[in-house]
């Protein structure tokens, strides 16, 4: 798949799924204006996952800006101004059907 973090504004995250054994977060998302078909970003190895919801600026699914902050640091800011962070060495994106 030929997505870029950068190009996920306004994707919609449906859901976040974490497997503890391996260390696997796959963030599912029903699609975006670059991908009309669903996608996961999948993070491998992941040593930090913070996951806010307090929705400081109202409920929202969209995604207002994704980006890389240093080495393996990735930040998912959500339109509901929330700012999910993922420590991991790397990241890919997959299609889901």
């Amino acid at each position: 798949m030929d997505l870029e973090l950068k190009e996920l504004h306004d994707a919609s995250l449906a859901a976040i799924r974490f497997d503890w054994a391996t260390r696997t977060c796959h963030f599912d998302f029903s699609g975006s204006p670059k991908s009309d078909v669903p996608f996961s970003l999948v993070f491998n190895a992941v040593a930090e996952l913070v996951l806010p919801a307090a929705f400081p600026w109202g409920p929202s699914v969209s995604v207002l800006e994704a980006k890389v902050c240093g080495i393996g640091r990735y930040e998912i800011e959500m339109q509901s101004g929330d700012t999910i962070t993922v420590v991991a060495p790397n990241h890919s994106f997959k299609p889901t059907r």
